[in-house]
């Protein structure tokens, strides 16, 4: 049974409630320098600022350098590995917060300011601080936040913040080691998500003809004929949408299967859709039935380019041009041809208020095709690729869903 002062799961052995302390007896933030642009040069040591600390990691992109001998003047901001580190301002991002711990890689850079280092001023266990930190300064920030936008931490404010911690440093040791075991699972999962989406840019690169080029560089075994050039709209029927009249309630809470951009671009199929209309205001509006398995939704508005294979009929409003593949089209060929079609569309997208792609610019498209039997190929090539990458993206998912819950519950 969990009251205010004892967590939900416990490892065993450990009983009692949790001690309350003030964030500032256990914890000091040290903010960064502000170190000047006229001294930022090419290859030196790198600096770490609150937009490169996001959740769990440190962007190494567009990273800043000063001199070497930066190190000896400024020791006070030269961070170590597994520093814990916090981004100051708009602290939270994407409903997380920023923080991290630096990795063997930037060992040794400087700390910029609006980002600040974690001191630990007792004998807390580093990985438990990193989880109960992440877990508290967070709620800090939301309550902090109400009625206004992120604000800049308070370190001030932070170390009246009243935390809950076991009074044993073997508690925080096994709960820290076994989260930082969850962490590493994540990771590495990430990892290898991330190597899979890079694998399969690299096929996409090589088995689509490059610009200017009518085969590709890699081909299946027993193909050697020349790619032919089309138009897209020779390839597919290029279909938009339509929206009934919401005062109208006939029209809706039906059957038909009716979907709009926000729906798509997560998924590589649609199985079906969030809101429904009728027959009646099917025929009351510009929208048409698609079928499935033929059909490749497109959104042709803002968020141009995101796209998902009907699997069951269905219309869609006016934020689609939708291909409907003719014969002797292979749907999964298109559909990992559709990075290209995004390329086409938002270069030639137009619009005062928003940006649109029609569907009479977009079937103007060229585009190179192999006979059918090659497509189907390299379609079945993708799916199978896309299929492991969704996969592992549902593991990841999972795990990271298992540490919400584990914090929610081992924690006060």
């Amino acid at each position: 049974m969990k009251n205010n002062h004892t967590p939900e799961i416990r490892f065993s052995g450990f009983t009692g409630d949790w001690e309350e302390r003030k964030f500032g007896d256990m914890y000091d933030v040290v903010s960064g320098y502000a170190f000047k642009m006229s001294d930022y040069v090419q290859v030196g040591v790198p600096i770490v600022n609150g937009e490169s600390i996001q959740h769990g990691s440190i962007s190494a992109k567009n990273l800043n350098f000063l001199p070497e001998e930066f190190s000896d003047k400024y020791q006070n901001f030269i961070l170590d590995t597994g520093d814990i580190v916090l981004g100051l301002n708009r602290p939270i991002t994407n409903g997380n917060l920023k923080i991290a711990q630096v990795p063997k890689d930037l060992h040794g850079a400087l700390l910029y300011q609006r980002a600040g280092k974690i001191i630990i001023l007792n004998n807390s266990n580093i990985n438990f601080s990193y989880q109960l930190l992440g877990k508290e300064v967070s709620k800090f920030v939301l309550k902090e936040a109400v009625g206004s936008d992120q604000p800049f931490i308070s370190t001030t404010k932070l170390k009246q913040w009243l935390i809950c911690v076991p009074t044993l440093e073997e508690e925080q040791t096994k709960i820290g080691n076994f989260l930082k075991q969850l962490d590493d699972t994540i990771s590495l999962h990430q990892q290898e998500l991330t190597t899979l989406k890079q694998t399969k840019q690299g096929f996409l690169q090589k088995m689509f003809p490059k610009e200017g080029e009518s085969v590709p560089e890699v081909r299946f075994p027993g193909f050697t004929r020349d790619w032919e050039q089309r138009k897209l709209n020779e390839v597919a029927e290029i279909i938009g949408g339509g929206t009934p009249s919401t005062d109208v309630q006939e029209y809706w809470d039906g059957d038909i299967d009716w979907y709009s951009p926000v729906e798509i671009g997560k998924e590589t199929y649609a199985f079906g859709s969030q809101r429904k209309i009728t027959a009646l205001g099917l025929k009351k509006s510009s929208a048409k039935v698609l079928p499935a398995n033929k059909t490749m939704l497109f959104t042709s508005r803002a968020g141009i380019g995101d796209m998902a294979i009907l699997k069951k009929d269905g219309a869609t409003n006016q934020g689609f041009q939708s291909l409907v593949v003719n014969k002797n089209y292979d749907i999964y060929f298109i559909y990992s041809m559709g990075y290209k079609i995004k390329e086409f569309a938002l270069k030639y997208a137009s619009g005062s208020t928003f940006l649109e792609i029609s569907g009479k610019i977009l079937g103007k498209m060229d585009l190179f095709v192999p006979p059918l039997e090659e497509q189907s190929k390299i379609g079945n090539f993708f799916k199978q690729l896309d299929d492991t990458i969704a996969l592992h993206q549902h593991e990841l998912d999972s795990l990271k869903e298992t540490k919400k819950a584990f914090l929610q519950r081992m924690f006060v």
